[in-house]
């Protein structure tokens, strides 16, 4: 007689801790990995991507224990609390030591950081993560660790709210037709809903087109987040194929992200060949001075030097 080795019945396995919400994944990973890249690393870039990415995570043990992922989940997932309380206490540490490191300017970033994640938060524990507010504050909160990392490394401020604009439009863009999507083959839906999710990605796509045709240049860059976006509210594929609009979102953001460091990049090139003198001179790091001449680029303050100055 056989000893069964299956789990007794009524007894349920612990949860993963980890974000349900992918498309959080992009929003929050693809602009910090994009900052990282123009910005370099140092100490407070470092940082903030430490707490960052703790607070990200945090917020699934939270749920869990506020039980929002169902009784059965919180009563069967008793680490959820020590891995909350690790995760937040990384996340104080690292954040104060970034904030305590870092200038006037990359500090109210951090500050702004520190307020939209407690609302974030505390809307998540509400239950009410699913909830347009919440998803509208989501995006911009995780796009402002990326703002600090680039104010960090040295970006200057305006350029940084241009560039953060930018993500947050072609976010609401794709979040927005998510929400269609979904909206439109719910029968239960509120019939107000679609028309609200049409003005505001109507409201996106209008930004988008008078930032590319204006001096904002940076919205030229989400071109392919908002089109994907249009696309989908136009030709709303069956919610079963959602995996496949995951996947058609994944390639807006590479696209827009190979953009976005192509162009810094052919700055940099231009500044190495219009200064090759003052970096030799000077003997400094070729990624400090080309990051430096970007700024004056992106000012339109760079000028060629004169011979024998």
């Amino acid at each position: 007689m056989s000893i069964a080795t299956t789990q007794p019945p009524g007894i349920a396995r612990p949860v993963r801790l980890h974000p349900k919400e992918h498309g959080a994944y992009a929003i929050l990973g693809v602009p910090l990995v994009v900052a990282l890249v123009l910005g370099g690393l140092n100490t407070v870039a470092v940082l903030t991507t430490i707490a960052t990415i703790a607070g990200f995570v945090a917020n699934e043990p939270l749920m869990v224990l506020a039980g929002r992922r169902g009784e059965r989940a919180r009563s069967t997932t008793p680490s959820a609390l020590p891995i909350l309380g690790s995760l937040l206490l990384l996340t104080m540490l690292a954040g104060v030591a970034a904030f305590w490191l870092s200038s006037s300017t990359v500090r109210w970033t951090l500050v702004a950081c520190a307020l939209f994640a407690a609302a974030g938060f505390a809307m998540s524990a509400a239950g009410w993560q699913r909830s347009l507010t919440a998803q509208l504050t989501g995006i911009i909160g995780l796009t402002l660790p990326s703002a600090a990392v680039l104010l960090a490394g040295g970006f200057d401020s305006g350029s940084v709210e241009r560039l953060s604009a930018a993500w947050i439009i072609g976010r609401v863009a794709t979040t927005i037709a998510v929400r269609s999507v979904v909206a439109l083959q719910k029968a239960s839906t509120h019939h107000k809903a679609p028309r609200i999710n049409d003005v505001l990605l109507a409201a996106a796509v209008l930004a988008c087109v008078i930032g590319s045709v204006s001096a904002m240049r940076e919205c030229l860059f989400i071109v392919p987040l908002v089109a994907s976006a249009l696309f989908l509210r136009l030709r709303p594929p069956p919610i079963r194929h959602m995996r496949r609009i995951g996947y058609a979102l994944r390639a807006a953001n590479a696209a827009t992200s190979v953009l976005m460091i192509g162009w810094y990049a052919g700055m940099l090139a231009e500044s190495q060949h219009a200064f090759p003198q003052q970096r030799e001179e000077k003997n400094v790091p070729c990624q400090a001075l080309t990051k430096r001449y970007i700024l004056r680029i992106l000012q339109g303050k760079s000028k060629r030097p004169a011979p024998g100055s």
